[in-house]
């Protein structure tokens, strides 16, 4: 009997001590494996300018690309001094010391410890002064390097020595726009005092104060009646500075109340363009943009309504194929939206209540949403600059997995890079798309690489693609690309890889012109209507233009009753058509009425989708309507956190293109980087369109908008064209070049080098040493007057077959210089404008200090 007793109490021990080891072993495999995204440690660094911290930097954890890291821009004193503040937000910061470098990257200039700073709690405040060096007038990169928790941290931003303080007075524009913003909160003072400076147009759109401009009514200007409460003092950043104009930008936030009596955050950019003159400032460009910060208040939800408030409606938005969950992006968060289980997850965002200083809230990156299924999971990257966590300082594009279930993160893959993380970004928006078997395609630079997000391995798979010969679907999942020949189309779904190859005729060749949704337009050309301009430019005739699905069917054709087709543009299902007949006489091709396609095909609305809704106090506010109601009172908003991984899951990708042969023009406008391009005449008309600057991959000026002298001419030519007997009766493109080239103490025989089949572009190439050709065909006429303002002659070609140089100009005119005619004459620039654009604005000069 004890005996047994004793079993049952050994039985019963066993079994909870073995409930108690299982217990014990199973919370130690099943212990969470996540955590929140680490805290910002980087310092912020800001400048000293007349009194006013300007110009917030943010450290960079590797060295970076100098040629590539425009940034912003700091005058030194007159004495070469810089001033600076650092922000440690408590992190341990040692061994201050700066270089100077050439813009171009390609030289150490100086390279100092910085030894006169003080300490105030978390305030380190330095000045140094640059070695005699540096040239007056001449930009440069300033590099700044700390020691942060054992971590080298570098700070990047271009500085100018101006000489004199009254060079350039970017402190009275700093001054000027500092005081503009501020009254544009009062009414009165604004009617009194910036009225004057406004151009209000009826052309304007006054509906939305999510953006508002120069061109803005006087109310839309001073927030017409948002009652806002209460605004932080502005962040100065000083984007550009030239002889005659500055552009500064003021970065801060607004609190609005609303008529319920909630208040409503919101971040606002402006831009100034300011130009100085002894007698007064003139106010070029004023910019402003307004963005709601979105949290999932429930202020922001109604039955079937996600309000964004007054945001930019151009909000990025992808859905699961049912419906049922949608992801968006709202001032650089994601959220993702699940109908089914009711809940709404801030899935990623460096910002958030935790984390809301200037660290976490720079907005240096740009999330993209790559995939989005009917469990809630989302696939996304992010683009750009990492404020905090594991890649903290580093720039690059990070891919995530969101699970849904788990409601964690996972990074699949970082791909660094050196560029500035503007230039990034942009890459970003060419080509960025993951298949559901998980491999990411990118494009980097000419290249399109295949990434294996669970292998982290990669591949070339489309190699050196100027942006001419390729086009991308309105998802990404597309994308068709023509040989070099001209001879084939390969289109490749990149969901599932399967491609599909398109070869022209014998005698013919194939053109890539874009996508309608997610189906190809290419046109097919006799290669006998391929013609070569006297400038060098192809125009290729098309004798039709068809659509196409992804599998090459073909869904419609067309073939123009007229001529031939020289270049088309889609907006949506309407395909424009520029059509064209040779002239045997005049050698070129003559304009004829445009054409039009329209598609048959409906773009397709999601389920749930972004609108505009024009309400009574606040105009026109962005929202997204959903698919079902949203239960407010049982909604569950979440934050996942990090899934932690042991090693590193980064995948490396090394450009190989070669700058000197394949150069890259970059555009920057009132805010920065606006894009990339391959092509210098897409760049130029991008930058005069935006009020900007054209730089190169050596962070050289290519053209500014803007700052030029009230007159100009180059009198070497003119003087030249006097002497010039009989020029009417010589071939007026020879003469021009044999001008261009004498003016640069070159002699050639233009006419017999045409004659033999040189073009325009193959004689200066060989001729002009050390300079780049620049081919600006389309581009605007005042665009020209930068390269003149320069002493650089423009070459304009008409359509007659003869060509002109532009070699002056002045407030109301331009000069130009007419071999068919033998004359130098001045025409009003409005009808030179005329002339050129009736011609085609087929423009074509050069730029020195640049290797072909």
């Amino acid at each position: 009997m004890k005996n047994a007793i004793f079993k049952i109490i050994y039985t019963i021990v066993v079994f909870i001590v073995s409930i108690f080891l299982i217990g014990h072993f199973t919370n130690v495999e099943t212990v969470d494996m996540t955590a929140k995204m680490g805290a910002p440690t980087f310092p912020t660094v800001t400048f000293d300018s007349n009194g006013k911290q300007v110009n917030m930097l943010h450290g960079y954890a590797t060295e970076m690309d100098v040629a590539h890291m425009r940034g912003e821009i700091l005058l030194t004193t007159a004495q070469r001094g810089i001033s600076f503040q650092m922000n440690t937000y408590g992190e341990d910061v040692t061994d201050l010391k700066f270089e100077v470098r050439q813009a171009s990257g390609n030289s150490l200039v100086e390279n100092s410890e910085i030894t006169d700073f003080s300490r105030d709690g978390d305030i380190i405040k330095g000045s140094f002064t640059m070695k005699d060096l540096i040239d007056a007038g001449h930009e440069y990169m300033l590099v700044l390097l700390a020691n942060v928790n054992g971590q080298t941290a570098r700070y990047y931003t271009r500085i100018m020595w101006p000489e004199s303080d009254e060079s350039f007075h970017v402190n009275e524009a700093v001054d000027f726009a500092l005081n503009f913003s501020n009254k544009t909160f009062d009414k009165v003072a604004a009617s009194e005092e910036i009225s004057n400076y406004l151009e209000s147009n009826a052309d304007e759109d006054n509906t939305s104060f999510s953006h508002v401009s120069i061109n803005s009514s006087f109310d839309q200007v001073t927030w017409g009646d948002l009652n806002i409460a209460s605004h932080s003092e502005p962040k100065i950043f000083i984007r550009d500075i030239q002889p005659q104009t500055s552009t500064i930008d003021l970065e801060y936030q607004v609190v609005q109340k609303t008529v319920d009596g909630t208040e409503k955050l919101y971040d606002v950019e402006e831009a100034y363009r300011i130009r100085y003159t002894t007698d007064r400032i003139y106010l070029l460009n004023f910019d402003r943009k307004m963005n709601y910060v979105f949290n999932a208040d429930t202020s922001d939800l109604t039955d079937n309504v996600i309000s964004l408030w007054i945001t930019d409606p151009g909000v990025s938005i992808k859905e699961s194929d049912g419906g049922g969950v949608f992801a968006f992006i709202s001032q650089d968060r994601l959220y993702v939206y699940n109908s089914t289980s009711n809940k709404i997850a801030l899935v990623f965002g460096f910002y958030n209540e935790d984390y809301a200083d200037d660290r976490a809230t720079y907005k240096g990156n740009t999330i993209h949403i790559l995939n989005v299924d009917e469990a809630g999971n989302v696939r996304f990257a992010v683009s750009g600059y990492m404020n905090r966590g594991d890649h903290e300082g580093c720039v690059g594009n990070a891919i995530y997995n969101y699970d849904s279930q788990l409601n964690t993160i996972e990074e699949m893959a970082f791909i660094p890079s050196n560029l500035h993380q503007d230039i990034v970004r942009a890459y970003s928006e060419n080509v960025l798309f993951a298949s559901t078997g998980g491999d990411l395609f990118m494009k980097v630079e000419g290249d399109i690489y295949m990434i294996d997000l669970e292998q982290r391995n990669q591949k070339k798979l489309i190699e050196n693609i100027s942006e001419d010969r390729y086009c991308i679907s309105d998802t990404g999942s597309i994308i068709a690309w023509q040989d070099v020949d001209n001879k084939s189309v390969q289109i490749m779904n990149l969901s599932t890889q399967a491609q599909s190859d398109i070869q022209a005729e014998s005698g013919d060749l194939i053109r890539v012109l874009g996508f309608m949704g997610e189906d190809l337009v290419y046109g097919m050309v006799h290669e006998y209507d391929v013609h070569t301009d006297r400038m060098g430019t192809k125009v290729y005739g098309m004798y039709s233009v068809h659509i196409v699905d992804s599998e090459g069917n073909i869904l419609e054709n067309y073939s123009p009753n007229q001529g031939v087709v020289t270049d088309i543009s889609i907006e949506d299902n309407l395909i424009r058509l520029s059509r064209a007949a040779w002239n045997d006489g005049s050698g070129l091709y003559d304009e004829l009425i445009d054409d039009q396609i329209m598609s048959t095909l409906k773009k397709e609305v999601g389920s749930n989708f972004v609108t505009v809704a024009a309400t009574e106090n606040y105009k026109n506010v962005t929202q997204i309507n959903v698919k079902s109601n949203i239960k407010k009172k049982s909604l569950i908003v979440q934050t996942p956190n990090m899934t932690l991984y042991e090693g590193s899951r980064e995948v490396d990708i090394k450009s190989d293109r070669d700058a000197e042969t394949e150069p890259y023009y970059f555009v920057y406008g009132l805010y920065g980087l606006e894009k990339v391009c391959d092509n210098p005449a897409e760049a130029v008309t991008s930058a005069y369109n935006a009020t900007g600057v054209v730089t190169n991959d050596v962070n050289q000026y290519v053209w500014v908008r803007g700052n030029l002298l009230a007159s100009n001419q180059i009198m070497y030519i003119t003087n030249l064209a006097e002497d010039w007997e009989n020029m009417s009766s010589e071939d007026s493109t020879s003469v021009c070049l044999d001008l261009i080239l004498q003016h640069k103490g070159i002699s050639v025989n233009a006419k017999s080098m045409l004659e033999q089949g040189d073009s325009v572009v193959d004689i200066l190439s060989n001729s002009l040493v050390n300079t780049r050709i620049l081919e600006l065909d389309g581009c605007p006429m005042e665009a020209m007057l930068y390269y003149v303002n320069q002493d650089i002659p423009v070459m304009a070609t008409l359509n007659d077959g003869n060509s002109l140089l532009i070699i002056g100009f002045n407030d109301l005119n331009t000069v130009l210089l007419e071999p068919s005619t033998g004359q130098v004459y001045k025409l009003g620039r409005g009808d030179t404008t005329s002339l050129l654009e009736n011609n085609g604005n087929h423009f074509i000069t050069y730029l020195p200090g640049l290797e072909n």
